[in-house]
């Protein structure tokens, strides 16, 4: 399993992890990767705001963290152009 942090991002913070996978098909075992991306808000009790398992597998690990990290941003850009009154998340990205 590998993590890795990224500069804050609209002042939240992105944690990307990504851990080794097996895919299994008619030629073999082959190496995959997945990838967890994580948003966290200094100004948010609890600090973690959202983070969600990626549906994808990936060919290397340097591909799974870009996307993690572009996921996220694309995220953040999303909830604070659409402020969310439901689950206050905008609220908490937005303190900080």
């Amino acid at each position: 399993m590998s993590f890795q942090s990224y500069l804050p991002y609209r002042h939240c913070t992105v944690d990307v992890c990504v851990t080794p996978a097996k895919t299994y098909a008619l030629g073999g075992i082959y190496r995959r990767y997945r990838v967890t991306w994580t948003v966290s808000s200094p100004g948010r009790t609890g600090n973690e705001v959202v983070s969600f398992p990626e549906q994808f597998d990936f060919l290397s690990e340097q591909e799974a963290f870009r996307y993690g990290e572009k996921r996220a941003h694309t995220f953040i850009d999303s909830v604070l152009s659409t402020p969310s009154q439901q689950h206050g998340l905008s609220d908490g990205l937005l303190q900080g």
